[in-house]
């Protein structure tokens, strides 16, 4: 019973498995796929028609063309874009209806057990796409009709070749659904197993990137959105795997994920990128980030193993898609972070480094006094700032306040960096007044 159970519970695959295929350049092909299906599905009733077998009354000649003309709207729509997960659950439960009227209103029922067949392209697209609840209902609708056109079959012709057709159908019905079932089981662990890191559970590099594609993409529009990487990398990470030990290397790098986890905030992706290297992509304003990256590197300096992190942050407006797309914005935006990390750990490490926004074109308007590349630095043991330039009042203020004020509760999102989503349950924990001194 644990099998079906857990069968049962399995969730949505629709948002993943877009991303899955979006980032492989397959959303296209699999529309047009999907479109193409859906057409012949048009086409069929309209055919049977002219057949001296198909649908004889006004009525169901009308149904037909009715069901014909539904099938051929959504084939439209699939040629023309990706739809959204409701939009995909609607699309099942009409084209099943539709399936099911074109196949009752024939004139023969060994006509309308042929056309029940449809119902296996149908039930593979929800077993591949959405939940197990949803393929059951599919199933459902599938075996009712065909059950109808079986016992009239079984009434008014043969039992035994109503029986028999009816087998045939079944397995052919449930044998599509099962193997993408399957499939989608495989993609999962693969898709898992490719964007997750073993150790800290966080997503690697490409899964990170993957859920900055998205974050980034709904995003963009907001005027006052602001998209911000804070790089962290542990200071003399190599000392502890030499004096302590691998093991508590691991749980080094274990205890400095968790501490992501606790201290993110809003909408924020985490990943560990590197050996010791780790990475947060926020949504909000600059001092957001500023203030979360201070919240890490003293709650890193905090840990018993005597480790220490160089941060760097770096950020970019969202006021509109940039020129190169959003993997270009992205990749300015990660360099610029790194750089500004390796500056914060050539000047002796434990400090935050801000760097200036990468891309100063990509503003509508050309910004008065732009923040130059090395702007804050926050060195040692006891907080303080070294500015290029001196900041104004209001910026001290926010930056102050974002390093004090308790952390958020993030938003958690699907995946789609292209596999299944990422499961954090964030836990907000009190921070300590940041000490500036300008």
């Amino acid at each position: 019973m644990d099998w079906i159970r857990q069968w049962w519970r399995q969730p949505d695959h629709f948002d993943w498995l877009s991303a899955y295929l979006g980032a492989r350049n397959l959303l296209r092909f699999t529309r047009f796929i999907v479109a193409a299906v859906v057409l012949l599905l048009a086409v069929a009733p309209l055919l049977m028609l002219l057949s001296p077998v198909g649908p004889q009354s006004i009525t169901s000649r009308l149904i037909s063309i009715f069901a014909a003309a539904v099938c051929g709207i959504m084939a439209v729509m699939w040629a023309t874009q990706w739809p959204t997960r409701r939009q995909s659950l609607v699309f099942t439960g009409v084209l099943a209806v539709c399936i099911a009227a074109g196949c009752l209103v024939q004139s023969t029922p060994v006509a309308g057990l042929q056309g029940a067949t449809a119902f296996a392209a149908l039930a593979g697209y929800v077993a591949f796409f959405h939940t197990s609840r949803a393929l059951l209902l599919t199933l459902a609708v599938s075996a009712t009709t065909a059950t109808i056109c079986a016992v009239q079959i079984a009434t008014h012709l043969d039992p035994f070749a109503a029986l028999s057709k009816l087998l045939i159908l079944t397995v052919g019905v449930l044998a599509v659904p099962y193997s993408a079932h399957v499939l989608v089981h495989v993609l999962g662990v693969d898709a898992l197993k490719s964007d997750v890191d073993p150790l800290t559970d966080l997503p690697n590099r490409r899964g990170f990137h993957r859920s900055m594609r998205t974050l980034t993409a709904e995003s963009i529009g907001s005027r006052a959105a602001e998209l911000s990487a804070v790089m962290i990398d542990l200071d003399a990470f190599k000392r502890v795997n030499d004096t302590a030990g691998h093991a508590a290397g691991d749980q080094t790098l274990i205890a400095v994920a968790d501490i992501l986890r606790k201290t993110r905030r809003g909408d924020s992706v985490l990943g560990r990128v590197g050996g010791e290297e780790f990475v947060v992509g926020i949504v909000g304003p600059r001092h957001h980030a500023t203030g979360l990256a201070e919240r890490l590197r003293r709650e890193i300096a905090a840990m018993p193993w005597n480790v220490t992190a160089s941060v760097g942050v770096a950020t970019v407006p969202l006021r509109r898609m940039p020129p190169d797309g959003i993997r270009g914005l992205l990749q300015g935006l990660i360099e610029s972070a790194d750089r500004a990390m390796y500056t914060a750990k050539r000047s002796g490490g434990n400090q935050v480094h801000v760097s200036g926004t990468p891309m100063d074109d990509y503003a509508d308007a050309p910004v008065a006094s732009p923040m130059p590349r090395r702007t804050t630095a926050t060195p040692g043991k006891v907080p303080w700032t070294i500015a290029a330039r001196p900041f104004v009042e209001s910026e001290a203020n926010r930056t102050s306040a974002a390093a004090s004020m308790e952390p958020a509760p993030a938003k958690i999102k699907a995946a789609p960096t292209a596999v299944p989503p990422e499961i954090v349950n964030p836990t907000p924990t009190p921070v300590t007044m940041a000490k500036k001194r300008l």
